[in-house]
């Protein structure tokens, strides 16, 4: 039965409580208690060795905690969920000389120090990340070293000390000798501070001789990545074909987060701008244009500047919706990778002028193997199922069918890739279907010795063209690895989970060229035959091939990009009046003051850590 709703399912989606993000709480609430429950128990008059006693589970929980980020290089503090139980612990060796009334001068002394070990820590872990200037090969700016210690280490030791302090105290250790252990911890916190302000310092002679360094360094164009960490195979699947432009250029990112990373896929500068009146300190005359990667919101911020082309690649081509965003028409040039690219604007009532597009290929599919003798007849088959996307109108993933697909593709003795998109592993309801998939192809495996690939054979030791040149077909569903896959010239089939075969047709127009399988599966034996035997599609798929990924040829196919971001860089300049606006404007004060809504403040990231990746990607356009 062929489904003719053209509402996708997911609008039937319900909330629910999330339970999970709240058991952090709970676990704090609980170690609360346990830090507290020695202070109450002693003022009633119990004796200090019961007293103490549940303050075990918290040292321990904090000190295991601080271990391990110290391990990790985690440079999160989370501070502002335990420091009122460091505050309650540093009370408890004070309480237990109270309650034992043998403490004399000295003793007091030195146990009120470990009551000022917490109030030190706000203001060392406040300092501790600096102000770091992140930029790295840039001549004449020097990326700044990090702190001599991690913050985590004076927590650590602050923990540790009142620990033990409170063990030696109950097991009758006079309190004047154990002076040292809060002096040891407050000297590490002051040097902390110390050293945190003299980066400070150092970042903000840097800082202000930024604009100079990048003037000096003279390039001709930006690659700029506005969202945070999670995405930066966007950056990186471009780098190596700006490269080949010939002309000196800056990475600019606008999260702290993403820097490491990106850092590490070119020698290129790399420098982080994280509100939007930091872009005035690198862009610079001599930049003519810029190159974006995706529709994320913070492209405005540099859009802005009327003298510099911008040019707009995104970072998948596909019949999803993000590949025909309104948003995109603000660039002033879209670089397609062939006709659909500009068609399914128009086809979507979007209008963007046509002299904005140029079609370029995709570059990336030269990696792409093409179809031979060796793909004949097919073997293997790479199932590639695409996620759910944040939103109903991209939840196209054919996961929810995909073990019926896989048992289809064993029984008729096929050798299975699976790899599935990266997201799809933060869905639960995804997840228990990769597992199920991975457990048939294990089991099969098992049984008759099929060299089946899943898990990190084909997730991490093969990128997604290694998967392409391992299979004779595909099985997706609405995903940009489709058009990549379809450079192969080998046959391929998708999965309609949310329409009919007509109307999936006629909005996606890669499924004519495909054997669609409907969401029930009533036709998949059929599509089958026709995708691992007869290929009737394949004359068909030649034509879609130049639609889609334009009409160059195989021999260098990447150069049609090269020449054309070659073009824009260095020919086609904005006339002077652009450039005369931007100066006027910034004479005036310009945009982004501290009193705009997209000012300063407007952009600032969290600290740099592991910011939760579900999280980030949302500020983004949807992945594909």
């Amino acid at each position: 039965m062929t489904s003719t709703s053209s509402t996708p399912p997911s609008h039937n989606r319900r909330l629910s409580i999330p339970w999970h993000r709240m058991a952090g709480l709970q676990r704090r609430l609980l170690q609360t208690l346990f830090a507290l429950a020695p202070l109450v128990l002693m003022a009633i008059g119990l004796h200090p060795i019961i007293a103490a006693a549940p303050a075990i589970y918290p040292f321990f929980i904090l000190i295991r905690r601080g271990y391990t980020r110290l391990k990790k290089r985690n440079s999160r503090t989370s501070l502002s969920g335990e420091h009122a139980i460091r505050v309650l612990l540093s009370l408890l060796p004070l309480s237990i000389c109270w309650t034992l009334g043998t403490t004399g001068p000295l003793g007091w002394a030195s146990i009120s120090l470990f009551t000022l070990m917490p109030l030190a820590e706000p203001v060392v872990t406040r300092v501790a990340p600096g102000r770091r200037l992140r930029v790295t090969q840039l001549p004449g700016v020097t990326d700044h070293r990090g702190p001599k210690f991690p913050a985590n280490m004076v927590l650590l030791v602050d923990v540790t000390a009142t620990a033990l302090a409170s063990f030696l105290l109950v097991a009758r250790v006079p309190a004047g000798a154990l002076l040292p252990l809060p002096l040891i911890a407050l000297t590490l916190a002051c040097i902390s501070a110390f050293d945190s302000f003299q980066r400070v310092r150092d970042s903000v002679d840097a800082d202000n001789g930024l604009y100079d360094a990048v003037e000096a360094y003279s390039p001709r164009f930006i690659l700029y990545y506005g969202v945070p960490t999670g995405s930066e195979y966007q950056v990186e699947m471009w780098m190596r074909f700006l490269e080949r432009v010939g002309a000196p250029f800056i990475v600019i990112l606008r999260h702290r987060s993403t820097f490491k990373k990106i850092k590490a896929m070119t020698s290129a500068p790399v420098i982080v701008r994280t509100s939007m009146r930091q872009l005035d300190d690198v862009v610079v005359p001599s930049i003519t244009t810029a190159f974006y990667v995706n529709n994320g919101a913070l492209n405005a911020h540099l859009v802005r500047y009327p003298q510099i082309n911008h040019v707009q690649l995104l970072h998948g081509d596909s019949d999803k919706a993000t590949s025909f965003n309104p948003i995109t028409g603000m660039f002033d040039k879209i670089f397609v990778a062939g006709q659909a690219g500009i068609d399914r604007y128009e086809q979507n009532g979007i209008e963007i002028p046509a002299e904005k597009f140029t079609i370029v290929g995709r570059p990336q599919v030269e990696a792409v193997e093409q179809q031979g003798p060796d793909n004949l007849p097919v073997r293997t088959v790479l199932y590639a199922p695409t996620w759910e996307g944040h939103f109903a109108d991209t939840n196209y993933g054919s996961l929810p069918v995909g073990p019926q697909i896989i048992r289809a593709l064993v029984e008729r003795e096929c050798t299975v890739v699976f790899r599935p998109h990266p997201y799809s592993y933060r869905k639960p309801e995804a997840l228990a279907r990769i597992k199920e998939i991975k457990e048939i192809l294990r089991e099969d495996k098992e049984a008759n010795g099929r060299a089946h690939l899943w898990g990190a054979p084909a997730e991490k030791a093969l990128d997604a063209f290694g998967c392409f040149n391992a299979a004779d077909a595909m099985i997706s569903d609405v995903s940009s690895v489709v058009p990549d896959f379809l450079y192969s010239g080998k046959p391929y089939g998708l999965v309609t989970m949310s329409f009919s075969i007509p109307e999936f047709e006629r909005l996606f127009p890669l499924a004519r060229s495909a054997y669609v399988v409907q969401r029930d599966l009533a036709n998949l034996d059929e599509m089958l035959d026709q995708l691992l035997v007869t290929d009737s599609k394949a004359e068909q798929r030649r034509k879609t091939r130049e639609y889609y990924l334009g009409p160059f040829p195989a021999e260098n196919y990447s150069n049609a990009f090269v020449e054309a971001a070659r073009k824009v860089v260095i020919h086609e300049l904005k006339p002077n009046d652009a450039l005369q606006a931007a100066t006027s404007e910034a004479d005036e004060g310009g945009e982004g003051g501290e009193g705009s809504p997209t000012g300063e403040d407007a952009t600032e990231d969290a600290p740099t850590g592991s910011p939760d990746p579900e999280e980030d990607s949302v500020n983004s356009d949807d992945q594909d």
